[in-house]
């Protein structure tokens, strides 16, 4: 959409006149009105740009939010037809393709090195836009045509530039493609909830023997102190560090920190295997593990980041942490600390395996790093809190507390919300349950808080809540099941098709009567075993139902976004 187009829109939702627009912004209202029809086109960095936006918010009794205003106009006029967000995007992936160092693009541009890596990132924006994509379309103009580059562009971006035999006309077409493309919607965290969903720890732990790991007593042959230089040496620095923790006396919790790039060392085939290995060993020694994760990532990169740890936040001895902010582009760094070894290193941003890596058991270097790693966790903030089986009770009081907040919420279900169920319904299927009556008491009386914290959330705010419809056929494949509190001796209960349609019935009846409540159903479970509740702007909550249950509360912002923009997949 061009600012002819945008400005339109505006001028049309606010519902005044170029003249009217003219009196609250001070840009003449010729002027306005050429901008309008696309007879002229501000430029960007200009002036008038922002007094029109200001004119429009005025005009819009506090409707319109200034800021957005002002960047969806400035991004116009600049001559981007697509969100920054998805230039940006697209500059990414132009630059992957053509295997580009931040660097060379710099020296093209005449810009800083770690301006550019900060573009690139999201962090900082070029000071006129519509020059930074010149100079970027020329710099990129020659290089899409080279034999080595040319099969990756055309299959990244889908398009053919090198058939552009003039260099000009090539560089303007690919100004127009960073300008205009709409790229693809980006790998969201479908992958991490669907791996969440189907992973079952027992599996995991039978298919690593974690009942037969026996844990080294033997002290590790290792020297005091050793350098490793290189991306080999820097694998084998992680195994050491690990080695050299399990066989130690020490019970101190582990406190891990990385904002390498682990892509290199993951590609390796025997590493991640030997790793996985050394960390359920740390497991099966019971230490506890303090991790802050690098979120200054794009989302799909840290997303495989976060599934790969699945098997270790299950065992509820993992605590993850992350930094709002990253403050350096430059330098990687490494810290690893236990209560007998030590292991941290750095690199230059781009250049890893040129990194090194340094391990200790010296016992004063150890407790230098020590102090340093605990330093860090005091900046750190929860990437999310975990609450396994053991920590029901916590997990129930911090639903209690969040479901009075305010705002709008969305929750995603494999079945039916328990505290939706008309009592008639529920009192026949706990009677025909065959459960204790203990067992039973226990049922009602969870249907009751989930009842009470289900009109709680309503009162607080709305709630858009997704439960499955199957047909007979899907149904009787996939019978759903209660709601229930996930017990070890807690047994399923499991509904008829006819009795799951009866509750959903009054469940439809409910939202119809409720405006704050809004049912979505679909053709089976988006997910089989796990809730999605989200609370805009807040919190996104996973519940694992399947033994050994487990909650993910997480807080993080741009999780918390990926989640809000998650769509599930839709079943007739």
């Amino acid at each position: 959409m061009d600012f002819s187009e945008r400005l339109k829109r505006y001028i049309d939702q606010v519902g005044c006149s170029a003249k009217e627009l003219s009196g609250a912004s001070g840009v003449s209202a010729a002027a306005i009105s050429r901008y309008r029809t696309g007879e002229r086109q501000p430029d960007g960095e200009s002036e008038q740009v922002r007094l029109i936006a200001q004119g429009l918010v005025k005009l819009s009794d506090g409707k319109l939010d200034e800021a957005e205003v002002i960047a969806d106009l400035v991004e116009a006029a600049s001559g981007i037809a697509v969100s920054y967000d998805s230039f940006l995007a697209n500059l990414n992936l132009l630059v992957g393709a053509c295997g580009v160092r931040n660097n060379a693009l710099s020296q093209a541009l005449n810009f800083d090195a770690s301006h550019i890596s900060r573009i690139l990132a999201g962090q900082r924006r070029p000071a006129n836009l519509r020059t930074f994509i010149s100079g970027v379309a020329a710099f990129f103009a020659p290089m899409v045509v080279e034999a080595q580059t040319r099969p990756a562009v055309v299959d990244a971006v889908g398009e053919d530039w090198a058939a552009i035999a003039d260099e000009h006309k090539r560089a303007q077409a690919i100004a127009s493609w960073l300008s205009t493309h709409e790229p693809a919607p980006a790998a969201d965290i479908g992958g991490f909830l669907e791996k969440l969903d189907s992973f079952d720890l027992d599996d995991f732990m039978q298919a690593i023997h974690f009942d037969q790991l026996k844990v080294p007593t033997a002290p590790a042959q290792l020297p005091t102190t050793k350098t490793y230089t290189g991306l080999s040496q820097m694998m084998q620095a992680e195994l050491d560090y690990l080695r050299a923790t399990v066989m130690s006396r020490s019970r101190a919790d582990v406190i891990m920190f990385s904002d390498m790039p682990m892509e290199e060392m993951a590609a390796d085939k025997e590493f991640p295997r030997k790793w996985m290995f050394g960390m359920a060993l740390l497991m099966k020694k019971g230490l506890r593990l303090h991790v802050i994760h690098n979120t200054a990532r794009p989302l799909p990169e840290m997303m495989l980041g976060l599934e790969s740890w699945i098997p270790l936040y299950m065992t509820g001895l993992v605590m993850p942490y992350y930094y709002p902010k990253i403050l350096n582009s430059v330098f990687c760094h490494f810290l690893k600390v236990s209560g007998t070894a030590a292991l941290w290193g750095e690199a230059i941003a781009g250049y890893q395996a040129e990194g090194r890596y340094i391990m200790t058991k010296n016992r004063d270097e150890v407790r230098y790093y020590r102090r340093r790693a605990e330093r860090m966790l005091e900046h750190a903030r929860p990437l999310m809190r975990v609450f396994p089986e053991g920590k029901q009770m916590e997990f129930a009081r911090f639903e209690r507390k969040d479901s009075s907040l305010p705002g709008p919420r969305r929750v995603i279900m494999s079945t039916l919300p328990i505290g939706t169920i008309p009592q008639d319904l529920l009192d026949n299927m706990v009677g025909r349950s065959g459960l204790s009556q203990t067992m039973r008491e226990r049922v009602m009386n969870y249907a009751g808080e989930r009842t009470r914290l289900f009109e709680t959330m309503l009162a607080a705010g709305s709630i858009l809540l997704e439960v499955p419809d199957a047909g007979r056929q899907e149904f009787a494949e996939h019978p759903a099941s209660l709601e229930l509190p996930v017990r070890d001796d807690m047994v399923p209960i499991a509904y008829t098709y006819d009795e799951y349609q009866q509750h959903l019935a009054a469940l439809r009846a409910q939202a119809e009567q409720d405006s704050a409540l809004t049912l979505v159903t679909n053709g089976r479970p988006a997910f089989r075993n796990i809730t999605i509740m989200i609370r805009s702007g807040a919190n996104a909550v996973v519940s694992k139902a399947k033994a050994p249950a487990i909650h993910f509360v997480i807080e993080q912002p741009d999780l918390v976004a990926a989640f809000e923009s998650f769509s599930a997949p839709v079943f007739e």
